[in-house]
């Protein structure tokens, strides 16, 4: 195959078979032309679902009671107690006093030098149990005499575990302590220590036996005199005394945790739980954006890559055609939007008066709930039920992009099918121009042949003329 000019002809090859080629692939180059629109289609199509899915999140704030009952928790107090409520919640006031928070237990053994080592006898071993439960513990093999760190790090380690963990504690002179907590507070997580095997006479110097498990010397470090039931937190709620193992309590007043940090016994602070109207009038203002986004996205679809796709047309024909039509048989008598302050402006942009729609929240917040989350009927719940159907596997959108993913496949198969042609053209014409070369060349011998011959004849006319 030549790839150069003609050697024989001095023809350019190459710029000839690359113009020709240029003709030929021109039904190519329009094929994948068309893999490129489809291509822009798609992403458009990708642009429009991420659009509506931004408008079914926005909803999905509005679209049922429970989630506009949005409430804070206030705490006289955030240094002795904190808290936060759900939609469970009820708008309400409280007095808590914080008795008691909840503790870990612990545990810390007697000063000793981090050369000396503990058991070193058979059977000797610490055993830890966390709880009443009696399979719930750790025992610490001291059959080989053991450094307090190398106790500590036998605990950390074992896979068995149940819930205790270990520290050294470093001292002056190269004195330590180890000291033992477990991991969740409270009395149904409080530690027994036992230990078991032989006395041991050694010096716990590590030259030879160890001092006893039982002289590790363990005191309890919680002011509870022995006591675990003083390990869980107690609070009084409005005069009701309750205790709970831990210090985020979630299970005393329904949809509220309060989080406990400092004890104030005799000092009662208020909670007071009411409605998050800020938060609610946010979620209508990110509705109605989102709202705005979608015509917005519609519109810049429609300047574009869907100029005539009538998908466009259904999508905005069906926001419309529900923000149009009042919501019926409401209890508040409620029908529009603009009742509450959201009104659309003469370019068709939704905005929202947030005066009046925190107004409409404080004087009557179940009749702007109403609006927007009963079912079938509120403009939250109608909408989401309509974009769930665009979205949806077997919706519009997934239908539009199966149908240009098949004819892009479809598109690939020719591409593939003509770029193997192109190959078989490209080298036929290589092929025919180097025949033509070699002709043109072969040519150009004769010609050279015959010019040599001709000049060797004699020039008659002159010697005529002698």
């Amino acid at each position: 195959m030549l790839t150069a000019a003609g050697i024989g002809s001095g023809l350019d090859v190459d710029s000839i078979v690359t113009q020709l080629m240029a003709l030929e692939r021109r039904p190519l180059v329009a094929l994948q032309q068309k893999k490129t629109d489809i291509d822009a289609r798609i992403s458009a199509y990708g642009n429009l679902k991420s659009a509506l899915s931004t408008f079914q999140s926005a909803m999905k704030e509005l679209s049922t009671p429970s989630a506009l009952k949005v409430f804070t928790a206030a705490s006289g107090d955030d240094g002795v107690f904190t808290a936060s409520a759900t939609n469970t919640a009820a708008a309400s006031t409280f007095q808590i006093e914080v008795l008691r928070t909840a503790e870990r237990h612990k545990f810390a053994s007697a000063e000793f030098l981090d050369t000396d080592v503990f058991g070193g006898n058979n059977n000797d071993a610490l055993t830890i149990q966390v709880g009443a439960n009696a399979a719930d513990i750790i025992s610490v093999d001291l059959s080989m005499a053991q450094t307090l760190g190398e106790i500590r790090d036998a605990i950390n380690t074992d896979p068995a575990n149940p819930g205790v963990s270990a520290t050294i504690i470093f001292g002056n002179n190269g004195n330590q302590k180890l000291v033992l907590t477990a991991d969740d507070s409270g009395a149904a997580n409080a530690l027994t220590l036992t230990y078991s095997g032989g006395n041991g006479n050694g010096n716990g110097n590590g030259n030879g036996g160890g001092t006893s498990p039982a002289t590790l010397g363990f005191q309890e470090l919680n002011p509870i005199g022995g006591n675990t039931a003083l390990l869980d937190a107690e609070i009084s709620v409005d005069g009701y005394t309750v205790t709970r193992g831990n210090n985020s309590i979630d299970d005393v007043i329904q949809g509220v945790t309060l989080d406990l940090h400092d004890a104030v016994p005799g000092t009662a602070f208020t909670l007071d739980i009411e409605r998050d109207i800020s938060a609610v009038s946010d979620s209508v203002q990110a509705f109605a954006d989102a709202y705005n986004n979608i015509l917005s996205t519609i519109q810049t679809l429609r300047d574009g890559e869907l100029a005539t796709d009538s998908a466009l047309f259904a999508v905005e024909r069906g926001l419309r055609s529900v923000m149009n039509s009042p919501a019926t048989g409401l209890a508040s008598g409620l029908g529009y939007l603009g009742e509450i302050g959201l009104t659309f402006s003469r370019e068709g942009i939704l905005t929202m008066d947030a005066t009046d729609v925190e107004s409409a929240l404080v004087t009557d917040f179940n009749a702007v709930s109403e609006l927007f989350s009963t079912a079938g009927q509120g403009f939250a719940s109608r909408l989401d039920t309509l974009v769930d159907g665009w979205l949806d596997l077997e919706g519009l959108i997934k239908g539009r992009t199966d149908g240009l993913d098949s004819s892009r496949r479809l598109l690939e198969t020719r591409e593939a099918s003509l770029e193997y042609r192109m190959t078989q053209i490209e080298a036929g014409l290589y092929a025919q121009f180097a025949q033509l070369d070699t002709l043109l060349g072969s040519l150009q011998v004769t010609s050279d042949y015959l010019s040599q011959q001709l000049q060797m004849l004699p020039n008659f006319n002159n010697s005529g003329g002698r």
